[in-house]
């Protein structure tokens, strides 16, 4: 893959592992440490202050992080600029001045593509440039032309609040439209995370794919068409009749979350929102019920451990969802959880009583 092609991974507030041949394990780790692990991996950084240092938050777009991070990739391996003397730069300010002298070495016709974009959009870096326009602003333009099918003289401000009149279910439609049309994709702390499937996706990798087929299905269908099937719980229908269905077959499961879609959903994938979601959020009635929650009797130490658990369930490799809603519908939630993880001595009492649920129900 190439920085051109690089996912977009959700920023993790806990950095992946770091064990590469840039980071020097006898020394503090810093955020140019966990840049070269990214240049290394030809991933962009997941590392919160890393992006805030090396301008990914300010590159605010796909396209300009992909660029960015290729830029680095030509600093770091090809031009053998050290992560310490990176650093050492980005803390004395004069980061930009430093990228410069150090592919002036190389002949102009050699210094790759990703170096003439910086010339151009030294404001990425350097925090006292502005930008050439806002980003937001950008965005909903982009989408707004997606909608009218033409170009548009409206100003974002009138865009939004004609959109703010506009039921529910299509604001979840353009909000979905104008993530992707800017090639992104929704994280767990959007309700649009479930009610577009991004929730049966097995990991970082796999939303981006299915983030690539909405993208496809919008180069072929009008904004009213999606909006109509979303709300008819179509949209496997739609992607199918735009000649997509292998592709979306690539998921398992997207096509039984999309059935009920946007109201009608397995408590599962709630649970699966409610545990990978960045933002603090109560639990629906159903997962309380369905997942233990219901067990923990106010008691936040509990909680926390039963969000942890699912958490850990979750970040499983290639764990089913759906197995573990088939094991909470026949009230075999602990059993279920002891197939997947070791559980610790000390948690298995606690765990056996808090994995309690009313199921299976009765025959009537």
């Amino acid at each position: 893959m190439n920085a051109k092609d690089a996912a977009i991974p959700r920023l993790n507030d806990v950095p992946v592992a770091l064990s590469r041949q840039h980071v020097q394990p006898s020394t503090a780790i810093n955020t140019a440490d966990y840049l070269a692990l990214a240049v290394e991996e030809n991933l962009f950084p997941e590392d919160l202050q890393t992006c805030e240092d090396f301008g990914f938050t300010r590159a605010f777009s796909i396209e300009n992080r992909s660029k960015l991070l290729g830029l680095y990739i030509g600093l770091i391996e090809r031009l053998d600029v050290s992560p310490k003397k990176v650093r050492q730069w980005q803390r004395d300010g004069t980061l930009v001045e430093n990228i410069k002298s150090a592919f002036s070495i190389l002949p102009e016709g050699a210094r790759g593509g990703y170096y003439p974009w910086f010339l151009s959009n030294q404001w990425v870096l350097d925090p006292t440039s502005p930008r050439p326009g806002d980003p937001v602003d950008e965005m909903i333009l982009r989408f707004w032309r997606y909608v009218r099918r033409r170009p548009t003289t409206d100003s974002p401000e009138d865009i939004r609040a004609e959109m703010a009149r506009w039921p529910k279910e299509k604001q979840a439609c353009g909000l979905l439209s104008n993530l992707v049309l800017s090639q992104m994709h929704p994280s767990p702390d959007l309700d649009i995370w479930v009610t577009a499937g991004f929730c049966a996706c097995r990991d970082e990798h796999e939303e981006s794919n299915l983030a690539g087929i909405y993208t496809a299905l919008f180069q072929t269908c009008s904004f009213d068409e999606l909006y109509h099937a979303y709300d008819s719980s179509t949209l496997t229908s739609l992607f199918d009749s735009k000649g997509l269905r292998k592709k979306r077959e690539t998921i398992p499961h997207l096509e039984e979350v999309l059935k009920g879609s946007p109201r009608v959903f397995q408590s599962v994938w709630y649970l699966k929102q409610f545990v990978m979601a960045k933002e603090e959020v109560r639990p629906t009635p159903s997962i309380t019920v369905d997942y233990g929650f219901m067990n923990c009797l106010k008691n936040e130490e509990e909680t926390t451990l039963l969000k942890d658990l699912y958490s850990q369930i979750f970040a499983l490799p290639r764990v089913d969802p759906m197995k573990l809603h088939e094991a909470c519908i026949q009230g075999k939630l602990y059993d279920h959880v002891r197939e997947l993880l070791k559980l610790k001595k000390k948690d298995q009492k606690v765990l056996k009583r808090l994995l309690k649920n009313p199921y299976p129900l009765p025959d009537l």
